[in-house]
């Protein structure tokens, strides 16, 4: 029965041995180019992720938007100058050669207070597209600071993984000419093989990984190079501060919408509550061959009663203003969880480097002892491979933990609103 489970044990091994080269064989490498620049700094691949960002656009329309709100503010007049010409004559009826004509222009004037509102709407307008770009910016840097931690975890995956496998490499190399002389059993060079064929599968993927993080990152930021040290202090903040971008845009916004309201209280969407001034000459000739007489004419237009009017268009600007102020509520709540969040993955990430780096240590004494046991005969190659498994474990680990104690540094610091 022994016998049997042994056979049985090599044609397994064999099996996987032909899997791994076949899916080896099946392997279609891709690269993406991305070259590492040791003079670009952080600072400069956000600023040209920000200006290639589907949405700088956006915050372009509302540079313009706070233009065109000063450019109406700053008019003499609240709308434009109309321009009318009235005829009448009786040629129609009695034919007596009478005619009047009548010329006019009419002028909106600004209510009390109404321009002033305009020019309220006009600042506050120009404040918040300065705002949002800079939120935008801290939006992007947060994406831009995710791509390039990616690409460095997986970097780090990748190259330890082919670390790994160049160690396995010189193990089997080991293992076939102690086979070849004798002194292990085929068995023993089998299951080191498919240990080396596990290990060049962990390096493909990882591979595989590093070439996804690298698209991501050329997709966003549109330019094939990448800072080679994006490294970062924590920021000296414990609270989330209020000039922080993402809620001074939504408190722009809100007093933005603030001064719509006040200025939908003296707009009517159909012109009817405005003041005008109508100012114009009249001609008349009462019949053939009489005089003509002229004369001048003048008209004020004052409304009242409107606000029953005015009422859905203020409401619907009030709901604006609501739904601002319940956000900019949600994004406080959401930042103070984020920070808590921030501060214990830094926590955690200091502990589990630390222990990381003690197990590394420790793993790395006990393989060498392996090493030499085994060389001299005194240890079985399964034992060896367990030990050397939980070795390059402990490197990966105090590997990925120091990467990722400095990407949540990053985090933190986007958290409290640090822009590059």
């Amino acid at each position: 029965m022994h016998r049997l489970s042994r056979w049985l044990l090599c044609a397994c091994l064999l099996a996987v041995a032909a899997g791994g080269r076949a899916e080896e064989n099946l392997l279609v490498p891709h690269w993406d180019e991305l070259r590492y620049d040791p003079d670009l700094t952080l600072a400069q691949v956000v600023e040209t992720a920000l200006a290639n960002f589907p949405r700088s656009r956006l915050a372009a329309a509302f540079r313009e938007e706070a233009r065109a709100w000063r450019r109406r503010a700053g008019g003499l007049l609240a709308g434009p100058v109309m321009l009318g010409t009235t005829y009448s004559g009786d040629q129609v009826g009695d034919d007596t050669g009478a005619w009047e004509i009548d010329n006019d222009l009419t002028f909106m004037l600004w209510k009390w207070g109404q321009r002033s509102a305009a020019g309220e709407v006009a600042d506050r307008a120009a404040e918040y597209a300065a705002r949002y770009r800079r939120a935008l910016a801290l939006q992007v840097a947060g994406m831009v600071r995710e791509a390039l931690w990616d690409l460095r975890l997986k970097r780090t995956a990748y190259e330890t993984a082919r670390q790994l496998l160049a160690v396995n490499e010189k193990l089997v190399a080991a293992v076939r000419k102690r086979v070849e002389a004798g002194d292990l059993a085929r068995t023993d060079r089998l299951l080191a093989e498919t240990e080396l064929l596990r290990r060049r599968a962990e390096a493909m993927t990882a591979e595989a990984e590093w070439m996804h993080a690298r698209r991501r990152y050329l997709n966003l930021v549109r330019m094939d190079r990448a800072p080679q040290r994006f490294e970062e202090t924590r920021a000296p903040l414990d609270t989330i501060p209020r000039d922080h971008p993402l809620l001074a845009a939504a408190e722009t916004r809100i007093a933005q919408l603030k001064a719509r309201v006040r200025w939908t209280r003296f707009e009517s969407d159909t012109g009817n509550q405005q003041v005008y001034l109508t100012v114009g000459g009249t001609h008349a000739k009462a019949g053939r061959g009489g005089p003509t007489t002229h004369g001048l004419m003048a008209n004020l237009t004052i409304p009242f009663g409107g606000g029953r009017y005015q009422a859905p268009n203020v409401a619907a600007e009030a709901v604006a203003l609501a739904e601002a102020e319940s956000e900019r509520g949600e994004l406080q709540r959401r930042l103070e969880r984020e920070l808590h969040e921030a501060e214990h993955a830094l926590q955690v990430d200091a502990l589990q480097l630390a222990s990381a780096e003690k197990r590394h240590r420790l793993a790395r004494e006990n393989l060498e002892l392996a090493r030499q046991a085994f060389a001299a005969g005194e240890m079985d190659l399964i034992d060896l491979l367990r030990i050397q498994m939980l070795a390059q474990e402990a490197l990966r680990d105090a590997r990925q933990w120091r990467v990722r104690l400095a990407r949540d540094t990053a985090r933190y610091n986007q958290v409290v609103g640090i822009l590059p």
